[in-house]
């Protein structure tokens, strides 16, 4: 089996090519692996530990809700935002009350577990997701006012 041929203009080489073992190619391949999931895994644990504990309260709440929390700004400008996802299996957009006592619920344990109130903003999306349709999506926001005056 011939191995593999790499080109290059190097005049230390005579036919324009370096040859590459095969056990070098893998174990470097093998290192470039270990090196990007070890990056990715970082780069995860630091982005989500901040809200791991919300994300975890909210689903002991809400079985089957899939929440999503982050935390920012949109586009790295513009007031800090809580923004907070999950699923509902109801039409939040028609079933306004059910939608309300959900919010009052998150709203709740937000003031609970994310005591640092660094965020000016704190955005709830309720998502149902029908299949072979558009979800249905209710988005309800609160500002720094807001929660300062039901407090």
């Amino acid at each position: 089996m011939s191995q593999p041929q790499l080109p290059t203009n190097d005049p230390q080489f005579p036919g324009g090519t370096v040859q590459l073992s095969g056990r070098k190619l893998v174990i470097s391949l093998l290192i470039m692996g270990i090196a990007t999931t070890s990056l990715m895994f970082v780069y995860w644990e630091q982005h989500t530990r901040p809200f791991r504990s919300l994300r975890e309260a909210i689903g002991r709440e809400f079985k089957h809700s899939r929440p999503n929390v982050e935390g920012g700004r949109q586009k790295g400008r513009g007031p800090w935002t809580l923004r907070i996802s999950m699923k509902v299996d109801f039409p939040p957009t028609e079933d306004t009350g059910r939608a309300q006592e959900i919010a009052n619920r998150i709203l709740q344990l937000t003031s609970q577990i994310q005591r640092d109130n660094q965020y000016e903003n704190i955005e709830l999306n309720l998502i149902q997701f029908i299949p072979q349709e558009v979800a249905k999506t209710k988005t309800i926001t609160w500002t720094a006012e807001e929660l300062k005056a039901e407090q």
